[in-house]
Formats: structure tokens, sequence, C-alpha cells
């Protein structure tokens, strides 16, 4: 019989509303929160270990769950689950998962592909790039210079899920550029001082690219680096586009030259 818990007080729903909230206890105690069926079957598949479980048996069916996850399951009400779920519409399953430590490694092929966020620090908008390094089979994404937890609910959400599925470090500036270079890699950078347009570049070897932050770019240190500086042709009047939005055109244009084969 699964544990129920009716009380705003318990403290494991205080616990999980404080894991939700502060990015220090997620980092402290190497735990994150997770909503959502989708999202939960992703982290399960991809290796991360769910802890706990809370279930709304009046949203969510209570047997499918047991025969899906091995994790255990707490039950809870109408109310404590409205305390401890962070979305407008819901599937009545939260749960606890540990973190998942990643290496900074890659599988030798000819067309390895990385992706290195610079300062990017909106939630959203490193989820929606998650999305699309997934949809396009990105090899390593490297965290440089973090603003962001990457637990983060919003996260999570704005991913999809496929923060699950994807390689992803946190590392420093020069150590990124030594592994690019062990691994020979190119490294392009976009920017609004690009002097090659997107698709003026030939992808068909092993690259990085390096997207910056929404309000002040790509860091010096990749400005000098990198082996070319790339922007992608703007026809209006407006000079550049949300990181997300320029990050997936450029995977596109990336994928379109290997004719989708990677």
């Amino acid at each position: 019989m699964s544990k129920r818990i009716t009380s705003l007080d318990n403290k494991e729903i205080k616990n999980i509303i404080r894991l939700t909230n502060k990015s220090r206890l997620r980092n402290e105690s190497r735990l994150f929160v997770i909503e959502g069926f989708r999202e939960l079957r992703m982290a399960k598949s991809n290796g991360f270990n769910i802890k706990k479980l809370f279930c709304n048996t009046n949203i969510a069916n209570l047997e499918s769950i047991k025969s899906e996850f091995k994790s255990e399951i707490i039950e809870v009400n109408n109310d404590v689950y409205s305390k401890i779920s962070f979305r407008n519409t819901t599937e009545g399953l939260v749960g606890i998962s540990e973190q998942k430590d990643q290496k900074i490694e890659l599988i030798p092929k000819k067309n390895n592909l990385v992706i290195i966020l610079d300062g990017v620090e909106k939630p959203g908008n490193i989820g929606a790039i998650l999305r699309s390094c997934d949809a396009a089979k990105v090899d390593l994404i490297i965290i440089n210079n973090q603003k962001c937890d990457l637990y983060n609910p919003n996260v999570i959400r704005s991913s999809l899920g496929t923060i699950f599925s994807q390689k992803i470090i946190s590392n420093d500036y020069k150590s990124t550029y030594s592994f690019l270079k062990k691994n020979n890699l190119k490294v392009y950078a976009t920017s609004l001082n690009g002097k090659k347009n997107i698709d003026k570049i030939n992808y068909n070897t092993s690259c990085a690219v390096v997207v910056g932050s929404e309000n002040l770019g790509i860091s010096k240190f990749w400005t000098t680096k990198s082996d070319k500086l790339i922007k992608i042709p703007m026809l209006g009047s407006i000079d550049s586009l949300n990181v997300s939005v320029s990050t997936a055109i450029v995977l596109y244009e990336i994928n379109r030259q290997n004719e989708f084969n990677r």
C-alpha cells in the first residue's frame, strides 16, 4: 500500500517546494524536481535515478504508474498536489530525481557536433536550445560562464524533457578550448560582427558552434579564439534573433549540408 500525504505541513511536501524554488538546495542535495509523465519517462530511460514519485490519484492512474516506475510512490490529495506542481495544465505526477554527472567526451567520428552556450541565462531559452539540440542530434553541449541552474523547473519544462537525452557539462573557457582542439573541432561563433554567413561555411567535418548571452552575445574569449565568426543574414530592420531561434537555424544549416545524415 502506498504512503499517503494530505497535509501541506508535511516535511516532504515542504522539501519538494524548496527544491523547486531554490537552486542552492538543488546544488547541495544533488536532487531536483520533475513534473509530467513525458519528462519522467525520458529521465528514467536516460539513466536518471528517480527516488520518489508524488501522485494525485484524482488525476493519474496509480496502478499504471506502479507498473512503469519502480520508485517509491506517495499519494497526495488535490490541495497538496496544487502546491507541488508548477504547470497550468498537469498530469498528476511529480518526481524527485538525483542529478547525473556527465563526462566531457566525444565518440570519434567524422562529424561530431558540439554546441557551446556562452553565458546564456534565461531558462526558457536554454530549454528551447536543448530541444533543438535533441532534434539535430548534437553530440555534446558545453556551458561556459554558467548563469542558470540546469535543473531549474523552467529549463526542464521548456526543453520538453530533452534535457535528459542530452550530454551536457559545465566547463571553463580554457578547458573547453583545449578539449575542442584536442578533438580537432573547428570553432564557429555566432556574432553580429561575423564576416561569413552561416551558409558559406563547410560543416562536413567535426565542429563546435558558440552562441552567446541574450544581452551581450559571445565573450571576448570566443571572439578571439574561434576559427570564424559567423552570422545569420537579416533582411529586415532588426540585426539579431532570439538565441534559441538562432541556434536552431544554425543547427538546421549544419544538418542540411550533411543531408540530415550526420
